[in-house]
């Protein structure tokens, strides 16, 4: 008996932490890339190779990581979507706020002058074959290169 008593608090520690675990953003594939320089140039297209393993909908969102260097309130970023094959399969032009246009007051969560922003891409997007995807963002904004522009991410969700 005090070996089952001795050895139930790591198992639930190791049981906790588990669910900890599964419990988590359904996240199929996350990854962000780090802007080196802090701006993000209109001719540096970043680009995702996302392998999918089902054939089902998910959710795809990209993420923005900024500092308050960025001049503008909003970000417009295209993005274009390509099958395993490299057919288009679709793309668009996304309009999102990073700042409150009025305040100045950054939206996105952080600390200091650092701030983290995710948006939705596509709600429910049909991966009707599995294989590699590409996924590319480009941001669109009237100036050639974005300071305070630091990292650029995208996450497939379920």
């Amino acid at each position: 008996m005090q070996f089952l008593k001795k050895n139930t608090f790591p198992f639930l520690i190791l049981s906790l932490l588990l669910f900890l675990v599964s419990c988590g953003n359904n996240g199929l594939y996350e990854n962000h890339k780090e802007l080196s320089t802090g701006f993000w140039q209109k001719n540096n297209l970043q680009s995702f190779e996302v392998e999918i393993n089902d054939s089902q909908n998910h959710f795809i969102f990209y993420h923005l990581r900024y500092t308050s260097d960025y001049d503008y309130c909003n970000t417009y970023i295209r993005y274009k979507i390509f099958s395993p094959a490299g057919k288009l399969m679709t793309q668009g032009m996304k309009l999102d706020t990073l700042f409150d246009c009025t305040t100045g007051k950054p939206l996105g969560e952080g600390f200091g002058n650092m701030y983290n922003r995710e948006f939705e891409l596509e709600q429910n997007f049909d991966f009707s074959e599995k294989g590699i995807y590409k996924i590319e963002l480009e941001q669109m904004m009237r100036k050639d290169s974005l300071e305070g522009i630091q990292t650029v991410g995208i996450r497939i969700a379920n």
